[in-house]
Protein backbone atom coordinates (compact mmCIF):
# COMPACT_ATOMS: atom_id res chain seq x y z
CA UNK A 1 0.00 0.00 0.00
CA UNK A 2 2.71 2.25 0.46
CA UNK A 3 4.30 1.19 -2.85
CA UNK A 4 7.70 0.41 -1.49
CA UNK A 5 8.05 3.65 1.07
CA UNK A 6 7.53 2.17 3.82
CA UNK A 7 10.03 -1.01 4.74
CA UNK A 8 8.77 -3.65 7.57
CA UNK A 9 11.51 -4.83 9.65
CA UNK A 10 12.77 -7.65 10.86
CA UNK A 11 11.10 -9.77 13.52
CA UNK A 12 13.24 -10.52 16.28
CA UNK A 13 12.95 -11.63 20.20
CA UNK A 14 15.39 -11.65 22.82
CA UNK A 15 14.65 -15.37 24.73
CA UNK A 16 15.55 -16.43 28.28
CA UNK A 17 16.77 -19.32 29.75
CA UNK A 18 14.68 -18.34 32.91
CA UNK A 19 10.85 -17.54 32.05
CA UNK A 20 8.96 -19.42 29.42
CA UNK A 21 8.40 -17.14 26.22
CA UNK A 22 4.68 -17.05 24.79
CA UNK A 23 3.30 -16.14 21.57
CA UNK A 24 0.33 -15.13 19.93
CA UNK A 25 0.22 -14.32 15.94
CA UNK A 26 -2.77 -11.95 14.61
CA UNK A 27 -3.48 -11.24 11.71
CA UNK A 28 -5.44 -8.83 10.00
CA UNK A 29 -6.23 -8.16 6.31
CA UNK A 30 -8.96 -7.06 3.93
CA UNK A 31 -11.79 -8.20 3.03
CA UNK A 32 -11.51 -11.09 0.11
CA UNK A 33 -12.79 -8.99 -2.29
CA UNK A 34 -11.23 -5.45 -1.63
CA UNK A 35 -8.71 -4.26 -4.22
CA UNK A 36 -5.28 -4.07 -2.48
CA UNK A 37 -3.08 -1.14 -4.38
CA UNK A 38 -0.54 1.37 -3.23
CA UNK A 39 -2.49 4.50 -2.02
CA UNK A 40 -2.98 7.14 -4.56
CA UNK A 41 -1.57 10.00 -2.03
CA UNK A 42 1.27 8.45 -2.12
CA UNK A 43 1.98 8.60 -5.50
CA UNK A 44 3.25 10.51 -9.09
CA UNK A 45 4.28 10.41 -11.75
CA UNK A 46 7.39 11.31 -11.91
CA UNK A 47 9.25 10.81 -8.20
CA UNK A 48 7.20 7.89 -6.99
CA UNK A 49 5.56 6.13 -10.19
CA UNK A 50 3.13 3.29 -9.27
CA UNK A 51 5.45 0.18 -8.82
CA UNK A 52 3.16 -2.52 -7.96
CA UNK A 53 -0.21 -4.56 -9.71
CA UNK A 54 -3.33 -3.58 -7.88
CA UNK A 55 -5.07 -7.26 -7.34
CA UNK A 56 -8.09 -8.50 -4.92
CA UNK A 57 -6.74 -9.45 -1.85
CA UNK A 58 -8.09 -13.02 -2.31
CA UNK A 59 -5.89 -13.35 -5.71
CA UNK A 60 -2.85 -11.95 -3.61
CA UNK A 61 -3.32 -15.16 -1.06
CA UNK A 62 -4.27 -17.30 -3.69
CA UNK A 63 -0.92 -16.41 -5.54
CA UNK A 64 0.63 -16.31 -2.40
CA UNK A 65 0.18 -20.18 -1.52
CA UNK A 66 0.70 -21.63 -4.74
CA UNK A 67 4.20 -19.57 -5.50
CA UNK A 68 7.20 -20.89 -5.49
CA UNK A 69 9.43 -18.37 -3.59
CA UNK A 70 12.40 -19.65 -3.67
CA UNK A 71 13.51 -17.11 -0.94
CA UNK A 72 12.27 -14.12 -2.25
CA UNK A 73 8.99 -12.38 -1.28
CA UNK A 74 6.12 -12.91 -3.39
CA UNK A 75 5.88 -8.90 -3.67
CA UNK A 76 8.09 -9.81 -6.56
CA UNK A 77 5.34 -11.32 -8.52
CA UNK A 78 3.33 -8.00 -8.17
CA UNK A 79 6.21 -5.42 -8.58
CA UNK A 80 5.87 -3.91 -11.93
Amino acid sequence: MSNGKYKSVVHRAAVSNGATRMSLATVIAPSLDTVVEPASELLDSESNPVAYVGMKHIDYMKLQRTNQLYGKSVLNKVKI
